[in-house]
């Protein structure tokens, strides 16, 4: 009998269940959720900026007393390696402690003065002020591949509460024990500070129905989603049609163009062709920043390059990927770029894991396959070999948005880096100058996002301090009395936040 009430985690390395069931919620613990985060919202959002704080280091405290259940269990759904979640974890309650400190620091409020002129003519000028104040309750969609930074507590979560928003994160159906433990580690921390539990809720799920309830839920403010172009674009639009339509933050999906400059080639190519696996092949190419395309010119250090790759491509180890329904993907997506590129470097896969492979191509048919700019989830990059330098500047101006672009340039190289610059500058939210752009660093100047599809709000960031302005909203308040301002906004400035007057 099959139990449509309940569903089960699948381990990825052995493909069957593990032990637990989780509730398949419905639309109406939807509506449940979201009715109770609207009704704390106003209370959240005036809660003060220390309030605030003590909630998101307690919530990293929580995470970090159960550090070996989260990760044990994070392991078991995932398959990912020991060592990697417990970086990961780290990261996720680094994450938390950053928000805290913006909280703290104000400048996330925007206190803008402009005093008023009641001798100016024709007309006497206002006292006008204006904040940033939290948009409402945020829906959060949990990622796949980063079970804990980009999940229940990650990111997008940690960054709402530091704004006020009321948070309703939406499992991901492949790791819903881990992310049971992560909840119960927030909802203690709201008891431990004595904060209404609405705040955050955690819903499960495996149907499609339950993650469109909550975007097209009255409601929810605001969406915060990770994942693919497809099912991204599909709740964008459902976003979009809305009568009130909401915010969709969207991180999609990239390609993160690397350029492999002449001069760079020339100095090292086996060490760029180690340098690239490695970053390729990274969590088992289940990175959105992957470099999944690389622009290098024709010459003896490419070739040199490209025998390394193909030689260390058969020593990259098979792994597990996240779920067998990615794994199947990943196969067939590259199965149909193999029939249709010049080359292939493939491998038969082993029970459930899979082979890295990279394809070679030329400007050319680059050109004439613009699907090949599509990115393949998993550990798969295309190379493209040009002419010469120049070649790659012109390619580099018909290539989609993407999260990254990289340069790998010598100092000779820097009249041809000056001019890929530019073209790098409109496809993607970071530039990244000789290194890879696999890692992402958690901090105030990050930017993590690009124009569609890397992400559906290219003028925002899902990771960093800059990730808190997503759920913020300016308000101006125009005459007001002293008593009635905002605190942020008062002539005594109790909460010593930086006040912009007059421009200065």
């Amino acid at each position: 009998m099959i139990d449509t009430d309940n569903f089960a985690a699948i381990n990825p390395a052995t493909e069957r269940p593990i032990e637990g069931l989780f509730p398949q919620h419905s639309q109406q613990d939807v509506d449940l959720a979201a009715t109770a985060a609207n009704e704390v919202a106003l209370q959240f959002r005036r809660t003060s900026p220390l309030k605030r704080r003590q909630l998101l280091r307690t919530i990293a405290d929580c995470l970090e007393a159960q550090r070996e259940s989260i990760v044990n269990r994070a392991h078991l759904e995932s398959a990912l390696p020991l060592a990697r979640l417990n970086g990961e974890l780290s990261r996720t309650t680094g994450q938390l402690n950053l928000f805290a400190s913006v909280v703290e620091g104000g400048l996330w409020q925007n206190a803008i003065f402009d005093t008023a002129n009641p001798e100016r003519a024709p007309l006497a000028k206002p006292d006008i002020r204006s904040q940033n104040i939290a948009i409402g309750p945020v829906a959060v969609f949990g990622a796949s591949n980063f079970p804990l930074a980009f999940s229940t507590a990650g990111g997008d979560t940690a960054s709402a509460l530091a704004a006020g928003c009321p948070v309703i994160v939406k499992g991901h159906p492949a790791h819903p024990g881990t992310s049971e433990i992560v909840a119960k580690c927030i909802a203690n921390a709201l008891k431990q500070l004595a904060m209404p539990q609405a705040i955050f809720a955690l819903l499960q799920g495996t149907s499609h129905e339950l993650g469109q309830s909550l975007v097209t839920h009255p409601l929810v403010s605001a969406i915060g989603f990770t994942g693919s172009i497809h099912g991204g674009r599909a709740l964008f639009d459902l976003a979009n049609q809305r009568t009130k339509p909401i915010p969709f933050y969207g991180e999609l999906g990239a390609s993160n163009p690397v350029f492999i400059l002449s001069n760079r080639m020339r100095k090292n190519p086996q060490s760029l062709a180690d340098e690239f696996l490695t970053s390729m092949n990274m969590g088992c190419g289940q990175f959105c920043t992957k470099p999944a395309v690389l622009f290098v010119a024709q010459g003896a250090a490419t070739e040199q390059f490209l025998s390394h790759v193909k030689q260390g491509i058969q020593a990259q180890p098979e792994q597990t990927m996240l779920t067998s329904g990615i794994k199947q993907n990943y196969i067939q997506q590259c199965q149909q770029r193999a029939a249709q590129s010049g080359l292939a470097q493939t491998r038969s896969s082993q029970h459930h894991d899979v082979a890295a492979m990279v394809f070679e191509t030329n400007a050319i048919q680059w050109r004439d396959n613009p699907q090949w700019q599509e990115e393949i989830f998993g550990p798969q990059s295309t190379i493209v070999v040009c002419e010469d330098d120049h070649e790659m500047i012109t390619l580099s101006q018909e290539l989609a948005g993407s999260l990254t672009a990289t340069i790998q340039a010598e100092q000779e190289d820097y009249p041809v880096a000056a001019k890929l610059i530019p073209h790098l500058e409109e496809i993607a939210g970071r530039v990244v100058f000789n290194g890879w752009p696999t890692g992402v660093e958690v901090s105030y100047a990050m930017v993590h996002g690009g124009p569609y599809p890397a992400s559906t709000m290219s003028a925002s960031t899902s990771v960093g301090a800059e990730s808190i302005k997503r759920w913020l909203r300016p308000v101006a308040y125009q005459s007001l009395p002293n008593e009635l301002l905002p605190d942020a906004l008062k002539n005594e400035n109790a909460l010593n936040v930086r006040q912009s007057v007059d421009g200065c």
